[in-house]
């Protein structure tokens, strides 16, 4: 079921203890409400006796721990104990996200969750938003390709399954002895930058770049939709939802409501897509002074010729499968 929708449609609260919900699962008594502000308020049951436990309390996220909340939901009113994640009601264009991410992490809390199952879970989600009052280090530009890579596979949850967990790790897909690097430019000419390294083949193995040329466009597709159309097909994989939405969370940093407004033309997206092998990218040498610990250039790959032979689309599709093999 896409919670999303139904929590659009609840009414606010009446009362910081008082809500009208929708419940997550039949299997926990968790929880989808509306906060009296507008926000969105996850109503995780906790089965452990109460006892203290301080707040938390973030830029946009907040926590509280065993609280006793009344709950009406589809006609029927428990009264039970709750661990409390509240999301700013300010901030509409960060409730999908919210929404989506603890969603995921919620289906995989056991049956009956202790205090310190809830806060293990509730610690890494808070670890996600905690980057939403940072600058980002991302180029929306990359994420957005990276996603597009995904979504226009043919095994969107596979190709999910060989994305980076973390933005730091360097390269954007990987498995076995083989890896693939995603870039995008909003410039008509195929010019990228790369570091060094990014070019470096593995030992017994291949490497593959993705280059994609954006347009932006007003009706085009953000970020958000992307992501909504990949976690379509992973209905039965909780954990990669959470990796889904816990990337572009951490990917987003604090400018991420105009982030989340950029929309590129997906069609022109697709015509432009070019997969190269690493070798065919015109490089620089290593450097031989110890000193250089780091090397960035850019590249105009317009007439570079690609060393793979065939549609793009199907080359993509064929390395992603491979990878299973």
């Amino acid at each position: 079921m896409d919670m999303f929708p139904s929590f659009l449609a609840l009414p606010s609260a009446s009362s910081a203890v008082d809500f009208s919900a929708v419940k997550l699962s039949t299997r926990r008594s968790d929880y989808l409400a509306k906060s009296s502000n507008g926000g969105p308020v996850f109503l995780l049951h906790d089965a452990s006796a109460a006892s203290y436990s301080p707040a938390i309390e973030l830029r946009y996220v907040s926590v509280q721990f065993h609280s006793t909340c009344r709950v009406t939901a589809s006609g029927d009113m428990l009264e039970d104990q709750f661990a409390i994640v509240s999301c700013d009601g300010n901030v509409p264009e960060l409730h999908e996200i919210f929404v989506r991410c603890v969603c995921a992490a919620a289906e995989q809390l056991p049956l009956k969750a202790s205090t310190s199952e809830l806060h293990s879970c509730i610690r890494d989600l808070l670890e996600v938003f905690r980057a939403l009052g940072q600058p980002s280090i991302r180029e929306i530009t990359g994420l957005w390709a990276e996603l597009f890579v995904i979504l226009r596979s043919k095994d969107a949850t596979h190709a999910l399954e060989l994305w980076h967990s973390d933005q730091f790790e360097r390269f954007d897909f990987s498995w076995a002895s083989n890896c693939l690097e995603v870039k995008a430019t909003v410039n008509e000419i195929r010019q990228h930058e790369f570091a060094l390294e990014q070019l470096k083949e593995p030992v017994d193995g291949a490497g593959y770049v993705v280059s994609v040329l954006l347009q932006p466009l007003s009706g085009g597709m953000a970020i958000v939709d992307l992501a909504n159309g990949i976690e379509r097909t992973l209905a039965s994989h909780p954990t990669l939802r959470q990796k889904l939405w816990r990337s572009i969370a951490a990917a987003l940093g604090s400018d991420f409501s105009e982030r989340l407004d950029r929309r590129f033309d997906p069609s022109y997206a697709e015509r432009s897509l070019a997969v190269y092998r690493m070798v065919d990218v015109p490089a620089p040498q290593e450097p031989r002074d110890h000193r250089i610990t780091g090397l960035r250039f850019r590249v105009d790959m317009s007439t570079v010729d690609s060393s793979l032979a065939g549609d793009p689309r199907e080359i993509l599709d064929t390395l992603f499968a491979s990878s299973t093999s």
